[in-house]
């Protein structure tokens, strides 16, 4: 049950994200919502997962960098 919560609030963060109206603030919430459930994966041995989720953040990093250059 411990390591369920780590993806319970991966899942929180995400939806939070997703409730904003800044993509900015969205993917930072989803980058962080993902690397919870990076840890979740390795804590549950979901190599699935650990692909998915570590490609989503380094896409949210892109994503965001590029947003930083728009604004900057």
């Amino acid at each position: 049950m411990t390591y369920e919560l780590f993806g319970i609030l991966g899942t929180v963060l995400i939806l939070i994200g997703f409730l904003s109206d800044s993509e900015k603030r969205i993917r930072i919430f989803d980058m962080a919502g993902s690397a919870l459930f990076v840890l979740y994966g390795v804590l549950i041995g979901a190599y699935s997962n650990i692909l998915l989720n570590g490609i989503l953040i380094i896409v949210h990093i892109f994503k965001l960098r590029k947003i930083g250059k728009k604004a900057g």
